[in-house]
């Protein structure tokens, strides 16, 4: 067995003995950008506070010290008197400010220059290797439960930001039939879809889009079907129709012109 795969292996036992409730710390302190903080889980999780993307919400990367599973060009950082040695995975999360304070605390920080390095290196186009992109597929499914309360409970703050709705035409629920083939558990309806989030409500589909995306164009498909093309007017796009039975994981792409 290789070490990745044995690592790997580790990892997802660590996972399915642990537990993904938070507990809370002690001695708080707000989020800044910059700090490394560990979230007291079990077991704990680490991560990187990129920059403060809305108010009180925060663009986070992790960070693990399962360094081998990581791409041979990620940013590494020793946690001095922790005896820790932590790289940067090649993914990002939102947190909420409430979230972070309550429950991770401050275990490094890192300069200005480091950041932008860190920045630099998620925006990349790369060739990631298959141990990498499964150790992304566990950790971003354990993320995302913190992530998906993070930005419905922005949302909930946050009403007076516009969202940008679509209405799916009667052509296009027609042609969606071909791939209602899929019954969705009941509790699985927060998903993350390659670097956005959505969110799976009766006759809505929400879609949490990356900042850097409004003002492009972009297309929407289910499948083969176009559900939206257009300029993205806000990051959080809501599409009306009747999703039921649609794979939204697989089935969802998002792709711009």
């Amino acid at each position: 067995m290789s070490l990745e795969l044995e690592l790997l292996e580790i990892y997802e036992k660590n996972l399915k003995e642990g537990s993904d409730k938070l507990v809370e710390v002690q001695h708080k302190k707000p989020p800044k950008c910059g700090q490394i903080r560990e979230l007291w889980s079990v077991p704990v999780e680490r991560f990187l506070i990129l920059e403060e993307t809305g108010e009180g919400l925060y663009l986070t990367v992790p960070m693990t010290s399962y360094l081998q599973l990581l791409p041979n060009n990620a940013p590494m950082y020793e946690i001095k008197g922790r005896g820790l040695r932590l790289g940067v995975v090649p993914v990002w999360d939102y947190l909420r400010q409430e979230l972070i304070t309550t429950y991770s605390q401050v275990i490094g920080v890192i300069s200005q220059d480091q950041l932008e390095r860190i920045k630099n290196f998620l925006r990349e186009s790369q060739s990631i290797p298959w141990h990498t992109r499964r150790f992304i597929k566990l950790n971003s499914k354990r993320w995302a439960k913190w992530t998906m309360y993070s930005l419905l409970a922005q949302a909930e703050l946050a009403e007076r930001e516009e969202a940008q709705v679509i209405r799916l035409s009667p052509d296009t629920e027609k042609a969606l039939e071909e791939i209602r083939t899929y019954a969705l558990a009941a509790d699985n309806r927060y998903f993350k879809v390659g670097n956005f989030f959505v969110v799976l409500e009766e006759g809505l589909l929400r879609l949490y889009l990356p900042i850097e995306f409004v003002g492009k164009v972009v297309r929407v498909l289910l499948g083969s079907v176009v559900v939206f093309e257009g300029e993205v007017e806000s990051p959080r796009l809501e599409i009306l129709g009747n999703f039921f039975g649609i794979n939204i994981p697989e089935e969802l792409k998002v792709v711009e012109l």
